[in-house]
């Protein structure tokens, strides 16, 4: 009985991280959530982005006199360039959304792959 009990626990918390993983907003339905936001001028903030994307979320960029400007790339399982790096560097193919930041605001998004000219 306890054998089944631990059985039982063990497929619910393995469901659980399932699930969590796949919540990850590293996606093309995001990155046209972005552009369809900012066609309509209600632009997605940069901390927004950074909250949504959470450790995925790699910023490339300024932030001066409390202005971001630059770019954030995000891909699953990355929390950092050298994360990205080292998958490229692997040879994996690496997809990812990249988001272009201008005054605070996400002016566009695109998900698809990610190279080391994106990192620059």
């Amino acid at each position: 009985m306890k054998l089944v009990k631990k059985m039982s626990l063990f497929a619910v918390l393995f469901i659980f991280v399932l699930t969590l993983a796949s919540c990850s907003k590293v996606s093309q339905k995001y990155a046209d959530k972005i552009n369809e936001a900012a066609e309509a001028g209600e632009h997605y903030t940069y901390e927004q982005v950074k909250e949504d994307l959470g450790d995925e979320a790699v910023w490339i960029g300024l932030e001066v006199l409390g202005s971001a400007n630059g770019v954030i790339v995000a891909v699953k399982g990355c929390e950092s360039v050298d994360d990205i790096e080292d998958k490229l560097d692997e040879g994996k193919t690496v997809k990812g959304i990249t988001i272009v930041i201008t005054n605070s605001k996400a002016i566009s998004a695109k998900y698809s792959e990610i190279t080391e000219e994106d990192l620059k």
